[in-house]
Parts: structure tokens; C-alpha cells; sequence
């Protein structure tokens, strides 16, 4: 007898360079971890504030690129180019 075909979600890390991040924002930072940590299929944000980068480890099944570009936006942060 088998069980259920359940597929294998592989997460994925995802690197945003956004504007508006204080080299001594420390705030900042805190606020974007714990805001972003709270949303399903997010497993892990950290903030560089010297880098000003926001990498982020989700499951793309639960969660799409999209949704986290904009949960920063709303957040006060512009999306920039790498």
C-alpha cells in the first residue's frame, strides 16, 4: 500500500536590493524581519542594512515572488535593480 503522492517543495532564496534602508536602521531591520517572518511560507528574512538587501527563503508553492515584493512596497520600500 503507498501513501499519498505528496510532492517535494523545495524552498527558494530570493535576494530584493530595495531603497529607503538606513545604514543605521536597525528599526528598520527589525520591522521587515519580524513583518515578513509572520507570513506563511516564509521560513527566513534577513536584512543587510550595509548591502541594503532583504533575502528571503520561501516556499514558492505557498508563496509567490510577487506577494513579497509587494508586502515591501507596502512596507515603504522601493524594489531596485541588482
Amino acid at each position: 500500500m503507498t501513501g499519498p503522492n505528496i510532492q517535494d517543495h523545495r524552498n527558494e532564496t530570493k535576494t530584493f536590493k530595495i531603497g529607503g534602508l538606513q545604514e543605521n536602521g536597525q528599526h528598520q531591520k527589525k520591522e521587515i524581519e519580524t513583518y515578513l517572518s509572520q507570513i506563511d511560507g516564509v521560513d527566513n528574512v534577513l536584512v543587510n542594512l550595509e548591502q541594503g538587501t532583504v533575502t528571503i527563503d520561501f516556499d514558492p508553492g505557498a508563496i509567490h515572488t510577487d506577494y513579497l515584493r509587494g508586502t515591501l512596497r507596502s512596507l515603504g520600500h522601493d524594489i531596485l535593480p541588482q
